[in-house]
């Protein structure tokens, strides 16, 4: 396989340039990869150079969980899925390492090439010390008994589980909830709706797009779907991209949101009615960028449809 990078991955998070020192001459390593992607290519060469995915998708949820290191900076997060713990960033991601020719993927396993052995040595000694103690504990163990592990020491990712359910999903009473993606991977934004109890996500950006994978409308609506919880969009409640321009002058994003108080939220009530039976029906969530319900509009729209619901606003503080 050629020992070069095709593709620049930049998911916003922090990521390493620098070469390691134990790389030997002439092996190229990418120019920017991200630290946590060294990790999953740390897990790989540890456990010998090639690994299921299961294994090495469960082995990152215990480093992540059960290591000092945590991974590293921004590294995976997770959510409950058929199997237990998964990450879809972490298979986007891996695909993106398999086009640039740093892992191979042999459709249930991954094998290391050449250039993505010289690019694990890029990990930091922390995380390579913590890879070493996950893959010593558990690299041996068949796929059951690595589940059984993560299972009874992780009960509440097996809610989604096709094999086992040890917790069950949570319930939220109704009321008006809101929350903001910003500072989360697609993984853990719909983990902590999960531990929410939402059964609903109600996306009110009025252009769902997003460079952060997992974010965009169809590819949310997707995950969403694929852990029960029904995705739907009312773009007539969102703010234009024009009219969020300079929002960090003084005043600019209240003055913004007066103004959305003043125009779409007197225009829109149909919709304004039906997000509110829709918080009557099921625990539902209205969602936006923002982490801070402040600085976004959606604090704003709460208010008429919690009083045409007859319900309490709830904001969603999600674990970051």
């Amino acid at each position: 396989m050629p020992d070069r990078i095709t593709q620049r991955l930049d998911f916003g998070q922090a990521a390493s340039r620098t070469r390691s020192p134990q790389t030997p001459p002439g092996e190229r390593v990418p120019r920017r990869m991200l630290n946590r992607q060294r990790a999953i290519l740390a897990l790989l060469s540890e456990a010998g150079g090639e690994a299921s995915h299961l294994s090495v998708t469960k082995w990152a949820f215990l480093l992540r969980e059960e290591c000092p290191s945590g991974g590293g900076s921004a590294f995976y997060q997770f959510l409950p899925y058929k199997y237990g713990p998964f990450s879809f960033c972490l298979f986007q991601e891996a695909a993106a390492l398999a086009r640039d020719d740093l892992v191979v993927d042999q459709g249930r396993d991954w094998s290391l090439t050449k250039s993505g052995a010289a690019a694990a040595r890029g990990a930091s000694e922390e995380v390579r010390r913590d890879v070493r103690q996950v893959v010593s504990e558990h690299g041996k163990k068949s796929s059951s008994a690595l589940i059984d592990y993560v299972y009874q020491q992780h009960p509440w990712y097996t809610i989604n589980s096709e094999i086992r359910r040890l917790e069950k999903r949570a319930e939220a009473p109704a009321a008006v909830y809101t929350a903001g993606y910003e500072g989360l991977l697609v993984d853990g934004f719909i983990d902590g709706l999960l531990r929410g109890g939402m059964r609903r996500l109600i996306d009110v950006r009025n252009n769902p797009v997003s460079r952060r994978y997992g974010f965009h409308k169809s590819t949310l609506s997707r995950i969403c779907a694929s852990v029960e919880i029904e995705y739907m969009h009312f773009p007539q409640l969102g703010i234009e991209s024009r009219d969020r321009q300079d929002l960090e002058r003084d005043g600019a994003r209240a003055a913004l949101f007066d103004d959305y108080e003043r125009t779409t939220l007197r225009s829109e009530r149909r919709a304004i009615d039906a997000v509110a039976r829709l918080m009557q029906e099921a625990a539902s969530v209205l969602v936006c960028m923002e982490a801070r319900p402040c600085d976004c509009h959606r604090s704003r729209l709460a208010k008429p449809v919690a009083v045409r619901a007859a319900l309490p606003i709830r904001h969603m503080e999600l674990r970051r």
